[in-house]
């Protein structure tokens, strides 16, 4: 299956649950990014800007390799700076009673295929009838190597540090060589072609600072990137267990953290699961001990973690499939934090 040859192939647009208005209390933005890394143009904004990041709010991170539309806000009293570059612009939308978070409604997705065999009627009709069990997407997973993310490791250490700088997904050859770099102890080339924290990173070890020291200027926001991978990961664990315990034969999926597993009929699913915590951790102990994930090592990374169930099965919104030359388009709406790689997946590749 051939997914995102381009990102036009890939498109994503937010949907408000409300339409922009006249006045409010925050000033509403649509940004529209073009093979751009999520945090990336957000951090963009926000120096075009002069303002906080913590002062935008937004729905989500989307994909770097897709076409993506989004709204952001700040409070009135701020103001954003208008730009368009080749790859992100950001646009006057209007103003909003609630900020972008909590305007968030969901996604619609338009998104190429190619290379796939037309998908089975059953898996159609129980995609639309009931859904698909609500795991998160490979995509989520690009800095998992070696089946370990950062948290099977105790923070302010050298592997700790070594693992955030490994090649994870889409990146330039320039951000990959720096990594390298980094890798073999050449802080000096790392710095010159590294940006951001990872930029600073380099040279404070160039200028002699340990490895603890140099784990201090890591922003938090990575830290807790982090920590709701690990999340992610457990959840689907968790998930994954459930389906097993209530089908016989499920379809399977190898993906980038071990393996995920979708009914061929509709089944009781748990309405919602909670998510690992250091507080939930004994309803995860069978899932980080499949890991191998050291619970005492979970301690230092404690405050990183947020509370929240997520859904356990999504059904998209106004499906639609359509065949063009070379494989097939489609359409649909999922909810907020819902990944359309899921979807496709199940479609045509879970054997």
């Amino acid at each position: 299956m051939r997914v995102k040859s381009s990102p036009e192939a890939f498109k994503v647009e937010e949907v408000l649950k409300e339409p922009p208005g006249k006045s409010g209390p925050f000033r509403l933005y649509r940004l529209t990014k073009r093979g751009v890394e999520g945090l990336e143009a957000l951090k963009t904004v926000a120096k075009r800007s002069g303002v906080p990041l913590s002062v935008i709010s937004y729905g989500g991170i989307k994909d770097k390799n897709a076409l993506t539309v989004q709204f952001l806000t700040v409070p009135k009293r701020f103001r954003l700076k208008t730009f368009k570059t080749e790859g992100l612009s950001l646009q006057e939308a209007g103003f909003a009673r609630l900020p972008a978070k909590q305007l968030h409604a969901g996604n619609r997705f338009q998104i190429a295929v190619e290379g796939v065999k037309e998908p089975q009627e059953w898996r159609l009709e129980l995609l639309k009838k009931w859904g698909i069990p609500n795991y998160y997407g490979e995509q989520r997973f690009n800095s998992v190597r070696g089946g370990k993310c950062l948290l099977h490791y105790r923070p302010g250490t050298k592997e700790a540090l070594l693992h955030l700088f490994k090649g994870a997904g889409f990146e330039s050859s320039r951000e990959r060589k720096g990594k390298r770099a980094f890798e073999r102890g050449d802080f000096k080339t790392a710095a010159e072609l590294l940006r951001g924290w990872r930029r600073e990173v380099a040279k404070a070890l160039l200028k002699g600072a340990t490895f603890e020291e140099a784990w201090r200027l890591i922003p938090r926001e990575e830290l807790e990137f982090q920590a709701n991978l690990l999340q992610s990961w457990l959840f689907n664990e968790k998930l994954s267990g459930e389906v097993k315990r209530r089908c016989e034969q499920p379809l399977k999926l190898k993906y980038r953290g071990g393996t995920l597993l979708y009914p061929k009929e509709m089944i009781e699913l748990p309405r919602t699961l909670e998510a690992f915590t250091l507080q939930s951790a004994e309803l995860y102990s069978r899932e980080l001990e499949k890991l191998r994930i050291d619970p005492e090592n979970l301690k230092g990374y404690e405050g990183l973690f947020h509370s929240f169930r997520r859904e356990s099965v999504v059904k998209p919104k106004e499906f639609k499939l359509e065949r063009f030359e070379n494989g097939f388009e489609l359409s649909f709406l999922l909810p907020p934090g819902a990944y359309a790689t899921n979807v496709l997946r199940f479609l045509f590749s879970a054997v």
